[in-house]
């Protein structure tokens, strides 16, 4: 392939320069025929004016003139009105020609024209008180000559050059393409197990090496995404492995004793019934966030009331707060409309609700705020908890991300509730960031668009098509 394109661009670098040379050598060779046809009409017209003032000075009989004894490279006849040569050289012009020449000065000739391979000036004079006309013609013999000779130059020359010129641009493209070969054997030895190799940079400021620049880059893309998935396999593989572990655990106790009371089964039953819970519920996590990175989750906008969505959020965790004595409080100002998916978003803040309640000791303090600013809503998630380790903040938002700080040590979880619900308020064009963690407690900020210019503009499509 690399050869193809040293190929193509020696063809293009030939073909171009063969264009400009000829259309330069074409112009130049017009520049030149033109040029020497300007010096042999001035000369010409030089001639005759030296010609005429020497009559009007010293007026001679015609016949008495000798017309060869300064201009022996030129021709001069002196014709009378009716075309009849009363005096001349010796010419060297044709009679074909020169009966041309006669005929045009019966009918007036004047100034300049060409007979065959002759240049001529009529020049008008008056001898006696007669009037002859004075022609002074050259051959273009040697001005054709030397366009022939220019002509054979550029003829021979242009090949030449462009042979010259097609073997230094293939060893130019083969120089300049040389650091594209050497970039594509690194490239094609870099694999999953080498992922940490990079492209030699050797000149960053040119565009060979902003083309590496830019493939290390995707490479080291490709490496943190590579790193991210094998961290999310070995974490998912071992978030599943609990569940499943205390399901079979706990059925084989059960089948280890066939005389246990109904309390016992009732027990290990229960316990199952809670790790099947555990295990669907990151099951349908793990779906979630693998459709969220295929970009295939389907998103169904409709028209709710965010301060519906928080009451209804809060109702539903009430019943975990009150088994650790926790405070909880919703203040949110009424209608405030939204057109999104109600079931993503009403997942984010039970999710953000669920993670500030695990997180909160008892006798703790959990309160959702929402204000509203021009077309955007904010919602704080405040608890009360031991705040989060400043080494951890960074990395709250990262899948099966779980600190070993005291906020983290009586809680369980897969560590994917805030990961979701980032998740779902980017994809709502919002945010979720932390706003505060330290001593006192926690405070998560959610922005998000209510999204009503995205209805008029649906509806807006719907009725156009709908007329169509």
């Amino acid at each position: 392939m690399l050869h193809s394109v040293r190929s193509r661009l020696t063809l293009w670098y030939t073909a171009i320069l063969a264009l400009v040379l000829i259309t330069f050598s074409g112009i130049s060779y017009a520049f030149l025929a033109r040029a020497i046809r300007a010096a042999t009409d001035a000369s010409l017209s030089d001639t005759a004016h030296e010609f005429a003032a020497a009559f009007s000075a010293d007026p001679i009989a015609p016949s008495q003139v000798r017309l060869d004894f300064r201009y022996s490279d030129r021709e001069i006849m002196v014709f009378t009105p009716a075309g009849e040569v009363i005096a001349t050289a010796k010419t060297r012009i044709p009679e074909f020609d020169r009966k041309q020449i006669a005929m045009a000065v019966r009918n007036g000739l004047h100034g300049l024209r060409t007979f065959g391979q002759f240049r001529v000036l009529a020049q008008p004079l008056s001898v006696f008180g007669h009037r002859y006309t004075a022609v002074v013609a050259q051959s273009l013999t040697r001005q054709d000559e030397r366009l022939k000779a220019a002509a054979h130059a550029v003829i021979l020359g242009i090949p030449i050059a462009l042979i010259v010129a097609a073997g230094g641009g293939y060893l130019l493209a083969r120089k300049s393409l040389e650091p594209v070969t050497r970039m594509s054997m690194q490239a094609r030895e870099i694999g999953a197990k080498t992922l940490d190799q990079r492209i030699a940079v050797v000149n960053e400021r040119d565009e060979l090496g902003f083309l590496a620049i830019t493939l290390n880059e995707l490479f080291e893309r490709l490496q943190r995404s590579f790193e991210s998935q094998k961290r999310f396999m070995a974490d998912a593989s071992h978030e599943l492995r609990t569940p499943v572990s205390i399901i079979q655990g706990e059925a084989d106790v059960v089948l280890a004793r066939p005389d246990r009371d109904p309390a016992e089964y009732r027990a290990s039953i229960e316990i199952m019934r809670k790790a099947a819970l555990n295990l669907t519920r990151i099951v349908q996590n793990l779906f979630l966030l693998a459709r969220s990175d295929a970009g295939t989750y389907p998103m169904h906008r409709s028209r709710f009331y965010l301060d519906e969505v928080l009451a209804d959020s809060v109702r539903a965790m009430r019943s975990a707060a009150v088994s650790k004595r926790i405070e909880m409080t919703c203040d949110s100002p009424s209608d405030l409309a939204m057109f999104a998916d109600e079931e993503l978003i009403r997942r984010l803040f039970l999710n953000l609700i669920d993670n500030a309640v695990k997180f909160t000791p008892a006798e703790g303090r959990v309160s959702v705020d929402a204000t509203a600013e021009d077309e955007t809503y904010i919602v704080r998630i405040t608890d009360s908890g031991p705040g989060i380790a400043t080494a951890d903040q960074p990395h709250i938002f990262e899948r099966f991300f779980r600190g070993d700080r005291a906020r983290s040590r009586r809680a369980s979880g897969a560590g994917l509730g805030l990961s979701i619900a980032k998740w779902i308020a980017e994809a709502h064009a919002g945010d979720l960031d932390l706003e505060r963690s330290d001593a006192a407690g926690t405070t998560l900020r959610v922005r998000l668009p209510d999204g009503l210019a995205a209805e008029v503009a649906a509806e807006v499509v719907e009725g156009q098509m709908s007329l169509s």
